[in-house]
């Protein structure tokens, strides 16, 4: 086991595994690992696990002693579980950066000291990375944002940002997967469906993903909106081998 992780038991049938506290690739990469392990290794002692940026939560089933547990994992080999390594799924998303969609996007641009035009070319640049999924259902916390975009959440949340809303907040990028209270910097808006139980699985992107943002324009939103509520848009999903 790594010598910088951390085991700490809060509640009566919870574990919180830690790493050096901060957003890098490397150390999401052994949390998703982590996670695997623990799934695999130890599926009759655990009700599920949440993955993080650099945590790890697993909630144990109440038969089971934490401290026994800690015991059993940090025993437990790295090597125990075959996974795959740089294997990973980029998911394009379209997104419309019309100002009816983004409410924030001016005020990002004027923060930054840029135009909405430059906002919208810096921030469908990179490959994001799905390091976690959390404070809604299948909400995807996504690393990579350029610092030229980093711009803190808003001083008063609203009470209601529409789904597929597409966010900045601080150094992070984020997509709502459904209407919500959020405080997050609004610049745009997916007509993709992000998280439900009639889609087959409940999230579109998980973990370990990658997102690929491009603009489309207000015409081609709704036209992809009309082709998902027949059943006919298809999302461009590849497989990426580092």
């Amino acid at each position: 086991m790594n010598k910088h992780l951390t085991f700490v038991q809060f509640g009566e049938h919870g574990l919180l595994i830690s790493w050096p506290s901060k957003i890098d690739p490397s150390i999401n990469e052994e949390v998703l690992k982590m996670d695997a392990i623990v799934t695999a290794t130890f599926s009759e002692e655990i009700i599920e696990t949440v993955p993080a940026y650099h945590s790890l939560a697993v909630y144990l089933k109440s038969t089971v002693v934490v401290t026994e547990f800690i015991a059993k994992l940090k025993k437990t080999p790295s090597t125990s579980v075959k996974i795959e390594l740089g294997r990973t799924f980029i998911v394009t998303i379209p997104v419309c950066y019309d100002i009816e969609f983004a409410p924030d996007m001016e005020e990002v641009a004027s923060i930054q000291d840029i135009t909405v035009d430059e906002v919208i070319k810096i921030h469908t640049e990179p490959f994001y990375k799905v390091y976690f999924l959390g404070f809604l259902p299948g909400f995807p916390y996504l690393g990579g944002l350029s610092e030229k975009l980093s711009t803190p959440r808003k001083k008063t949340a609203r009470k209601l940002v529409e789904k597929g809303s597409v966010a900045i907040g601080g150094n992070q990028t984020g997509i709502y997967t459904m209407d919500s209270p959020g405080g997050w910097n609004i610049i745009g808006r997916s007509p993709l469906l992000f998280f439900s139980t009639s889609i087959g699985v409940n999230s579109l992107l998980n973990p370990g993903d990658f997102v690929k943002f491009t603009p489309v324009s207000l015409e081609e939103f709704n036209d992809i909106k009309g082709e998902i509520e027949l059943g006919n848009y298809e999302v461009k999903k590849e497989v990426r081998n580092d």
